[in-house]
C-alpha cells in the first residue's frame, strides 16, 4: 500500500512538473491567438461600420437576438455580429485636437497610465484604438490607451501625453509593454528588432508605415526620447531591461 502511494505521488509530481514547464508556452500561444482575434475583429469593424445600434429593436435594426445582422425575412447575412455604431468622426476630431495641444505644450510630469481619451465616450468598449505590427519579429499587438499594468501586459500601451498614432510632423507616439512577463509575450520582441525593420500602426483612420532607425538601452528615468522632436514623425517602443533597472527602446521614423 505504501509503495502504491509513493508511485502515485511520484506520478503526480512528474505531471505537475511537466504542466509547470509547459504552462508559459501554452499561455503565450493562447494570448497570441486572443490578440489575433482582437485584431481580426478590429479590421472587420473598421471595414463594416454599420448604422446599426444594439439599442434598436429587432424589427427596426434587422439584428437577431444574438446581435447578428439579418435581412427583413430573418435570414442570416453574416457569420459575424453586427458592427457597433462607433462615433469615429468625434474620435478623430478629438484625437487631432489632442495632438495639436501636445505640439504646443508636452508635459511629461504626468501620469502615463491615464488614457489620453476615454474610448467609451465614442461607443468603443473593448478599449482597442488600433494595432501595431512588426512582421520581422512576429509582433501583432492591439493598442490600448494608458500605460497601466493591465494594458502593458496585454498589448502596446500608449503613454499619456505622447502623440496619438495619427502621424504627421511634430509627433512622437510612445508605446510601452511588459517583457519577461510569465506566460505572455508582449514587448519581448524589442531586442530582436534591427535597424530598417518595418513597423506599421493601424487605427480606424489609416495604416501608417515606419522603419526602425535606432535601438538602445537607456536609464530607468530617462525621458528624452519620448519628447516630440521638431519636424519628425516618430514612434518609440519601450520596455524594461535588466530586471527593471534599465529600459530598452526602439525608435521608428515614418517612411
Amino acid at each position: 500500500m505504501k509503495s502504491k502511494i509513493l508511485r502515485i505521488s511520484a506520478i503526480l509530481l512528474i505531471v505537475s512538473a511537466i504542466a509547470l514547464f509547459l504552462y508559459p508556452n501554452i499561455s503565450k500561444l493562447i494570448m497570441k491567438e486572443k490578440n489575433n482575434e482582437i485584431i481580426d475583429r478590429f479590421d472587420r469593424i473598421s471595414e463594416e461600420q454599420q448604422d446599426i445600434s444594439y439599442d434598436q429593436d429587432d424589427e427596426d435594426s434587422f439584428v437577431d437576438t444574438e446581435g447578428y445582422p439579418v435581412d427583413e425575412n430573418g435570414e442570416l447575412l453574416s457569420d459575424f455580429p453586427a458592427a457597433p455604431n462607433y462615433d469615429l468622426d468625434s474620435l478623430y476630431a478629438d484625437s487631432i485636437r489632442y495632438n495639436e495641444l501636445l505640439r504646443e505644450h508636452q508635459d511629461l510630469n504626468c501620469d502615463f497610465s491615464q488614457a489620453a481619451l476615454d474610448l467609451t465616450d465614442y461607443g468603443i468598449y473593448d478599449g482597442v484604438y488600433g494595432y501595431i505590427t512588426v512582421p520581422t519579429v512576429g509582433m501583432y499587438l492591439p493598442i490600448y490607451l494608458g500605460a497601466d499594468d493591465s494594458n502593458m501586459a496585454c498589448g502596446a500601451a500608449h503613454l499619456n501625453n505622447t502623440s496619438l498614432p495619427l502621424g504627421g510632423t511634430d509627433t512622437n507616439t510612445v508605446f510601452a509593454g511588459h517583457t519577461g512577463y510569465f506566460g505572455r509575450t508582449v514587448f519581448d520582441y524589442l531586442p530582436s528588432m534591427d535597424i530598417g525593420d518595418a513597423v506599421s500602426v493601424t487605427t480606424f483612420f489609416s495604416t501608417l508605415d515606419y522603419k526602425v532607425i535606432s535601438t538602445k538601452e537607456i536609464g530607468e528615468t530617462d525621458t528624452e526620447d519620448i519628447c516630440i522632436k521638431k519636424g519628425k514623425d516618430l514612434i518609440t517602443l519601450i520596455t524594461c531591461a535588466n530586471m527593471g533597472r534599465t529600459r530598452y527602446e526602439v525608435i521608428c521614423e515614418r517612411i
